[in-house]
């Protein structure tokens, strides 16, 4: 028999008083994110009448977004019936536009992932240049896994920067220089043939967390760390995105106070002094520190990173100690948004973290037990991302599907 049991820390979420766009979109999530689920179930964890609930599936049913999915144990009566996502003939694509490595990913309308490539990042060829790969790249894994094009319902990329305008996104010049001018979404849609959607990246690996978890109305931010440090912010299901579409740049809260000038203009930024990015930098003008990695002034950038994360290097003591200092400012940063917004969850991710997640983890998950200030309170979880480094790609992929399934949720994206 089917199990209909709900996914471990399920609970209620209330529904009542939301519009019916809302209340269809968390309706939708709720059967996503439990796999299999009944009317009845959905009711109770909705807190919506059955007549309600009943009327939202016969919209999904018909709208071919859910399907019937066997039959639940009977507890007496009638055999209630299971609903789940369609999981056929709806495709998205996510793809990591970053500085070291670009990740394109295939989902299906779950956001299950069904094939993975990677390649080299952006570095510092021109965006043509990159663009024609990536498209390159795209093609050929559609064609290698057999995906009709109009399968697919979108192109979502994944992207550090901020908002902007009339530029639009404004990426970071110290490294992306060449980027900021440049219409990646109209620029790659040529070269596919796809819609494509642009999103922050932290708010890709918060929302790529969000549909993974079994309890699709929580509150929680997620921390992702790539070249820099950025946070994506999901309330009661939806990403947070404040009035310019910028919130949750924590890479730029101040860490040391008339510290170091960051390439935004102020000084002391966290991403001056806790980002893989400033700790390659302090690498390689230490010459002791140098050293003790192996490598040169000259060492490209990734090859010091990959070095300085290596479990050999980090046990050298000026290693570890500048190593330390940097996750010393990370947790104060994650302590702080715990205490500002209130959160019982806090998860780590992004390739930044590569080869360091248990010095960050340990940092930010001692000084949430020491100083949240609503410890006493309620449980404070400091976790890293449940799929790992890749998280950004898949979550570009569940933006597009978002947008395709509850467009609501997401609000405006380009």
């Amino acid at each position: 028999m089917a199990d209909t049991s709900d996914p471990p820390g399920a609970s209620v979420v209330t529904l009542r008083g939301r519009s019916s766009a809302e209340t269809r979109s968390a309706v939708l999530d709720l059967i996503r994110a439990s796999g299999k689920i009944s009317r009845v179930d959905l009711a109770r964890r909705s807190a919506l009448t059955e007549p309600t609930i009943s009327k939202i599936v016969k919209e999904l049913l018909s709208a071919g977004l859910v399907v019937h999915a066997g039959y639940a144990e009977s507890t007496g009566g009638k055999r209630p019936v299971l609903l789940k996502m369609n999981d056929s003939g709806v495709y998205a694509l996510g793809l990591t536009l970053d500085y070291h490595r670009s990740t394109i990913v295939v989902c299906g309308p779950d956001g299950t992932e069904l094939a993975r490539v990677s390649s080299g990042g952006t570095g510092v060829d021109e965006p043509p240049v990159v663009l024609d790969r990536l498209a390159g790249e795209i093609d050929a894994l559609m064609t290698r896994e057999g995906i009709e094009r109009s399968a697919v319902v979108g192109l979502g990329v994944a992207s550090a920067g901020r908002r902007g305008f009339p530029q639009g996104w404004n990426v970071d010049a110290s490294f992306f220089g060449s980027w900021e001018p440049f219409s990646v979404e109209e620029e790659l849609a040529a070269r596919t043939g796809y819609a494509v959607v642009r999103e922050n990246d932290a708010n890709c690996a918060a929302l790529r967390e969000f549909w993974v978890s079994p309890e699709p109305h929580r509150d929680f931010v997620t921390v992702y760390v790539s070249h820099g440090i950025g946070a994506g912010i999901v309330i009661n299901g939806a990403i947070y995105r404040g009035v310019s579409g910028n919130a949750g740049e924590i890479g730029h809260m101040v860490a040391v106070p008339d510290g170091r000038l960051c390439w935004c203009g102020s000084h002391g930024c966290l991403e001056t002094v806790a980002s893989p990015r400033a700790m390659v930098e302090q690498v390689l003008a230490d010459p002791a520190l140098r050293a003790a990695v192996g490598v040169t002034a000259r060492t490209p950038i990734r090859e010091v990173f990959q070095r300085l994360t290596s479990g050999a290097v980090t046990r050298d003591e000026g290693v570890r100690a500048m190593l330390d200092r940097a996750a010393g400012y990370f947790a104060s940063a994650v302590s702080d948004l715990v205490n500002t917004l209130d959160l019982d969850l806090v998860v780590l991710a992004g390739p930044g973290l590569a080869g360091m997640e248990d010095v960050f983890l340990e940092a930010a998950q001692h000084r949430v037990a020491t100083t949240g200030f609503m410890r006493e309170l309620h449980p404070i979880t400091v976790r890293l991302a449940s799929i790992g480094s890749e998280t950004a790609a898949l979550g570009a992929a569940s933006v597009v599907l978002q947008r395709h399934l509850t467009p609501h949720r997401t609000g405006p994206v380009t």
